[in-house]
């Protein structure tokens, strides 16, 4: 069976190979809100790889963030969750729906910052509630994309859009990792292996929509803005 840190290497080489194929693609999606998406999944690679060797960067890691890497995956959430706010609100045509959805991220942003200063330990535990009301919100903001782009294009056009494939993965991941998560808390919580599994499989399902989008950036006739 694969280890659980093999798991975590195949996930980070996974989000660069992913990224390489973003970089090389760029010029077809350079003109457009799609662009920054390929910033996100960079940012995904450095996390992925910092939280891998952590460990090697020494004394003044352990001193601001103590011996574990949840700092790492706690800041990673809040600054995912964060940008995809701010990207679907920015892809969004109506209003309404950006006074919507921008009002729900700074109540998140609010949330994320009195949870680290009040709520659940920052240094050494995984920060479940900023993480599951991000989750909802983003699923609310997702739902609001695919109600305007079904009011406006048929089931086959939609899907030649770069940014359906990128809302897609995210949906995809978040979606299905979030309930997965807490009922594994519940009831299989002694068995790392199955968590780790499920997360690599998620994350390769959201890579590959991601992948798929920037393919479908090749083609001249695709919906992308």
């Amino acid at each position: 069976m694969i280890a659980l840190e093999e798991l975590r290497f195949l996930t980070g080489y996974l989000a660069l190979a992913t990224l390489i194929y973003g970089i090389i693609s760029y010029r077809n999606y350079s003109k457009t809100n799609a662009k920054y998406f390929v910033y996100c999944i960079l940012f995904s690679v450095i996390t992925e790889f910092v939280s891998l060797y952590f460990k090697s960067f020494g004394t003044w890691y352990y001193n601001i963030f103590g011996e574990t890497n949840y700092p790492i995956a706690n800041i990673f959430t809040i600054v995912q969750i964060s940008f995809f706010l701010w990207w679907i609100q920015f892809i969004l045509n109506s209003k309404n729906r950006k006074r919507i959805v921008g009002g729900l991220l700074i109540v998140y942003l609010i949330f994320a910052v009195s949870n680290i200063m009040y709520g659940q330990e920052f240094m050494d535990k995984l920060q479940t509630h900023t993480y599951a009301v991000g989750v909802i919100f983003l699923l609310i903001a997702i739902s609001f994309y695919f109600v305007e782009s079904f009011k406006k294009e048929t089931i086959f056009s939609i899907t030649d859009s770069i940014k359906f494939w990128f809302i897609l993965g995210v949906l995809l991941f978040y979606g299905t990792f979030m309930p997965f998560y807490f009922a594994f808390q519940v009831f299989l919580k002694s068995d790392q292996r199955i968590i780790s599994l499920v997360t690599f499989a998620l994350n390769a399902i959201m890579y590959i929509c991601f992948a798929v989008g920037f393919y479908k950036s090749y083609k001249k006739n695709n919906v992308i803005d």
